[in-house]
């Protein structure tokens, strides 16, 4: 059986404070309060105590909360959506670059095309492809007009895929015209996994997942107990992970046929993620981080304290990072011992993106976007799939 591993990190007196004490109080002898004010709103960020693993760099507010991971760009912008109805770009330093408004929640992870075109997903039925610039190339509405929830991703020919609670699942090309559809039979806020050969792998609320070629005609379904929202991660030989709310991980071969499954104590929200070496990490319902074998034995669960949907992400040091509804961001050893966390001020249901100066890019349902210090430098690139939306914000899109 595996070994559980939790241990509660000691309460340190934060020896910034004074720094931060004095540092205040000069500006407040400089300048009157509320120039303070409208420049602490203006930038939208707080100052890092220091810059110990698990200390705050920064965190920038926004009018709702984020369930939508952010991305960074090959110029370390960071980019995320908000249930404020906008999708927001950030310095490395914290400051909002720019803001773009849809008509409704932006839940869905923004994706990054080779040309630095940013595309998302909206409540508002429309997928947005939007300029680096801000302004508007395209945007394409659902034809069932409901929400997109999906995180989009692309193939080397810029054909961008995902599905929507309309039932359907799209695939349109670079112009923004439709190139086909595929119809399941209840929604998907899944998001897509786009394999060697283009095939495109998608998970739906009618429990199945499904395995789709470049022309949109199905190869197989795999069905599983429940419906699924957890998004599929491809292993180095092709085997696809997803989670089930029927309490499975499943672990499928690259022809429809069940690998192996493993039962967690309830729903498989979260997206798995896979390190170097094919060990397997995805959070579950049950208040539990799993560590499994590639052949689908148990290495050791983490506990957390509450709902585990957040997806985790894996540093190039072997670190795991993933939220929890407990409100904390983990961060794990690669043998399950806790290093640090930290503490928001609700739950976090978004995916940790990993940046290269070690900063951690995390959204919280208190509305805020945070960044962490780490040890990490960058994902693990190393591992076939090491975090949602891994390949610096080109979606989910395999490489090797």
């Amino acid at each position: 059986m595996f070994k559980q591993r939790y241990r509660s990190p000691s309460l340190k007196r934060c020896t910034g404070c004074t720094l931060l004490k004095t540092y205040y109080q000069k500006i407040l002898k400089k300048f009157p309060f509320p120039l303070i004010l409208i420049w602490l709103l203006a930038v939208g960020h707080g100052l890092a105590a220091d810059g110990k693993p698990g200390s705050l760099r920064w965190k920038v507010y926004t009018h709702g909360p984020i369930i939508s991971s952010p991305v960074i760009t090959s110029r370390d912008i960071i980019l995320f959506g908000s249930n404020d109805e906008h999708l927001y770009a950030v310095t490395p330093t914290g400051n909002i670059q720019w803001r773009y408004e849809t008509g409704f929640w932006v839940q869905s992870t923004p994706l990054i095309g080779n040309d630095g075109a940013i595309y998302v997903g909206s409540w508002d039925h429309y997928l947005y492809a939007i300029n680096p610039n801000k302004s508007l190339r395209w945007k394409f509405r659902s034809i069932g007009k409901q929400p997109i929830a999906s995180s989009p991703a692309i193939d080397s020919d810029g054909t961008t895929y995902f599905g929507s609670y309309d039932n359907y699942f799209y695939a349109v090309e670079k112009n923004g015209n439709l190139k086909w559809r595929f119809k399941t039979e209840f929604k998907i806020s899944s998001s897509p996994a786009v394999a060697r050969g283009k095939t495109i792998y998608i998970g739906s609320w009618d429990g199945y997942l499904y395995a789709i070629d470049a022309d949109g005609y199905p190869q197989w379904a795999f069905k599983t107990g429940s419906w699924i929202q957890s998004s599929p991660a491809l292993g180095r030989d092709g085997t696809i992970y997803v989670g089930s709310w029927d309490h499975y991980l499943y672990a499928i071969n690259r022809n429809g046929i069940l690998k192996w499954r493993y039962k967690t104590g309830n729903v498989v929200n979260s997206s798995p993620a896979i390190d170097k070496d094919g060990t397997v990490y995805v959070g579950s319902w049950d208040h539990h981080i799993y560590a499994l074998t590639k052949d689908g034995n148990p290495r050791w669960r983490f506990k957390t304290q509450d709902k585990v949907s957040s997806s985790p992400a894996i540093g190039q040091d072997g670190t795991i990072y993933v939220g929890s509804d407990d409100h904390y961001l983990y961060a794990i050893a690669p043998e399950g011992e806790l290093r640090w966390r930290f503490k928001t001020n609700a739950g976090i249901s978004s995916s940790p993106a990993i940046g290269k100066d070690g900063a951690i890019y995390v959204g919280s349902m208190d509305h805020g976007l945070y960044a962490i210090n780490s040890d990490s430098s960058g994902y693990q690139l190393q591992s076939p799939w090491p975090g949602f939306h891994f390949n610096h914000g080109n979606g989910n899109f395999y490489l090797k």
